[in-house]
């Protein structure tokens, strides 16, 4: 694959995807040599594209945090926010109006990054490079056009159901950096086929330990296998990749040693939080809303209060302001952005879910347990201990609210995959202007529509709304 600065013209499957991918190779390729014929073509080459920490690292979607029930937004701060915004919180059918969505640019922009480099490794690396080289940066490009798919795939499509992904919409797979390809919609089930086909490559190829935590690593894949089983409903194949992760990265901290400060990150940054598997912070269509203490959005009254007294997250990933509301203060990013990464917790809770579905109350109990007494006051957890599945199932599924409260899209992905369940179906309900807005289980609206400017491009089917 050549590299080249020939933008115009080239019908891709987005304006802004085109735009954006054009720029950041001429990018690339000015900061190498304003020659237009310089291609990435070593292996330092290939690295610098992936440590590329804007596109790679800092992009990723959120506009779903604004359709959950986590927070609220009065109705003066929402009429200051985008209308994407307005309509995302509103569940209005048709929320881009005709404009482009980061949302869904970015990933394929990431998913562009990726392809070129691994296109490149294929045609073969020039210059001096180690096997250890080679298969690391390969193993970081599939990894990282895996996690595209499955962001993409938790807002762009409807979510697993294995009687009917064959035949599902899914999402646009791109595997080549050639931008002449036609945009074509996968389906669901070929959707996380790839998702699955790329990280089984990838875990091999990478190192247990990266150089950076903004890198992919061994565990970092595992942990995304394991998401992806849990949402898919295979909970076998779940606890087996939690345990892979959890076998190489298991360091849970004790909130007993944070001390909170005023419009402070408890946490520390990205190089030195022990939790952290992936780092990767979101800067999309939501980030308006999600950024820590704008003062736009606040925490759900009755969902803060579900905190018990002695549990430190209450106190130590929110605060407290005018009137009481509560702001979210607690991400991993360790600023004020949202994380949208992997870490340890919640793939502790992950291997639980899976374990307690598969009716391994002990090993669900464990798992749960070794997670929250780091979490309470020293001495006043009660540890879980119970015969009954499906109460254990529960306080699991609670907890998963409790822990990633605004940890990249977990809220919305949680209700999509639930709200199959009867008994974890939740209708959400809100009131903005004087009007009662509704977003039933399992509706169509769960399934965000894809830019208008893609369909006229690209003249793929729309989601239904």
């Amino acid at each position: 694959m050549r590299v080249t600065n020939k933008c115009t013209g080239i019908a891709f499957f987005a304006v802004m995807l085109l735009i954006g991918a054009c720029k950041k190779q001429d990018d690339f390729l000015n900061k190498k040599n304003n020659n237009a014929s310089v291609v990435p073509s070593t292996m330092s080459d290939f690295q610098g594209i992936l440590d590329d920490y804007t596109v790679m690292n800092g992009i990723n979607p959120n506009l779903t945090v604004a359709g959950c029930d986590n927070i609220y937004i009065s109705d003066v701060n929402l009429a200051a926010l985008s209308v994407t915004i307005r309509n995302t919180y509103t569940w209005t059918p048709d929320i881009f109006q005709g404009a482009a969505s980061g949302d869904w640019t970015n990933p394929y922009n990431m998913i562009e990054h990726a392809n070129i480099v691994l296109d490149g490794l294929d045609a073969g690396p020039t210059g001096a490079y180690t096997q250890n080289d080679y298969n690391n940066v390969k193993g970081q490009a599939l990894f990282f056009r895996a996690f595209c798919f499955y962001c993409l795939s938790q807002e762009f499509c409807k979510t697993y159901d294995s009687s009917s992904a064959a035949t599902d919409e899914g999402i646009i797979l791109r595997l080549t950096s050639d931008v002449n390809e036609a945009s074509k919609r996968a389906t669901v089930k070929a959707s996380y086929e790839q998702m699955i086909t790329d990280l089984k490559a990838a875990i091999p190829l990478l190192p247990v330990t990266p150089l950076y935590q903004t890198r992919p690593s061994q565990p970092a894949a595992n942990g995304l296998l394991a998401k992806i089983y849990l949402v898919m409903g295979d909970y076998k194949d779940a606890a087996v990749y939690s345990t892979n992760y959890l076998g190489q990265l298991s360091a849970l901290m004790d909130f007993n040693t944070i001390i909170p400060k005023p419009n402070v990150s408890p946490f520390k940054t990205y190089p030195n939080n022990p939790e952290i598997g992936f780092y990767i912070w979101c800067n999309s269509d939501g980030t308006s809303v999600t950024s820590t203490l704008n003062n736009r959005a606040f925490i759900d009254s009755v969902f803060y209060k579900s905190y018990d007294s002695t549990d430190l997250r209450k106190t130590i990933l929110f605060q407290l302001g005018t009137n009481n509301a509560a702001s979210f203060l607690g991400s991993y990013t360790g600023n004020g952005n949202q994380f949208g990464g992997i870490a340890t917790n919640e793939i502790y809770l992950v291997r639980a879910e899976s374990y307690a579905r598969q009716g391994n109350i002990s090993g669900a109990e464990t798992d749960l347990n070794a997670l929250l007494v780091n979490r309470y006051k020293a001495g006043k957890y009660v540890p879980v201990t119970t015969t009954d599945r499906d109460s254990l199932l529960t306080r699991i599924v609670l907890e998963r609210r409790k822990e990633l409260p605004m940890t990249g899209q977990m809220r919305w992905e949680d209700l999509r995959r639930l709200n199959k369940e009867p008994r974890f179906a939740t209708t959400l309900q809100r009131v903005s202007k004087g009007t009662t807005y509704t977003l039933a289980p399992n509706d169509p609206k769960y399934t965000f529509p894809i830019p208008d400017i893609e369909i006229t491009l690209s003249g793929i089917a729309q989601n239904p709304r």
